[in-house]
């Protein structure tokens, strides 16, 4: 696991999120919150182990790692947003388009080290969120966070990472699981040109 802790670090240096460095999160699963109603919100009752689709959003830098397959299936293709859906159970790849649709004749296959891997670390998971108490005077700024994954869980997407100003931040995995989450897709989107799959697979619906 550690190797994938040393990759969080260069994902964070690759992809340049500012919400790669450490924050002050709260467990959002324990009891306290929990016994409240007025401070529940949807993602303190997901069930992270129960998430079947992680997404790696769009940004440049996948893009520049997929154009070469796009362009072998499709000449005539020009710069668009893509991103990946990644199914937990069967480490099948899929790229999407911006309408959020399959892109035929391209697909990647996890190895089973990192479905795994990955099954390990959602299955040991809790989400967490920023607690910290906004002054009304305080200054936030306006910079967006793009998230660094979404989790679908039944009828449930929770992106991870994400803040819409410096005083809010959405949820993300408690601790050490989130570095080792980042790590691990640092290490599928750097790795994709080796995992193409040998024979292509229907997306499950």
């Amino acid at each position: 696991m550690k190797r994938y802790v040393l990759a969080a670090f260069t994902f964070c240096l690759i992809i340049g999120f500012q919400n790669c460095s450490p924050h002050q999160f709260t467990d959002v699963n324990n009891s306290n919150a929990l016994s409240n109603p007025a401070e529940v919100t949807p993602a303190e009752k997901v069930d992270v182990s129960q998430t079947e689709i992680v997404e790696i959003p769009e940004s440049p830098y996948l893009e520049s790692l997929l154009q070469s397959d796009i362009i072998a299936i499709n000449p005539t293709s020009t710069f668009a947003s893509h991103h990946l859906t990644i199914n937990v159970k069967t480490g099948v790849v899929h790229v999407m388009d911006q309408n959020n649709e399959t892109l035929a004749g391209i697909q990647y296959c996890l190895s089973s080290s990192d479905v795994n891997e990955l099954q390990t670390i959602l299955t040991s998971s809790k989400l967490c969120e920023n607690q910290a108490i906004i002054d009304e005077q305080t200054n936030c700024t306006a910079n967006y966070q793009f998230p660094y994954a979404r989790l679908q869980v039944l009828d449930t997407k929770i992106s991870l990472g994400e803040s819409t100003s410096g005083c809010h931040k959405g949820p993300d995995l408690c601790g050490e699981q989130r570095d080792l989450l980042q790590g691990l897709i640092a290490h599928i989107q750097g790795d994709l040109a080796s995992k193409k799959c040998e024979f292509q697979v229907v997306q499950q619906q």
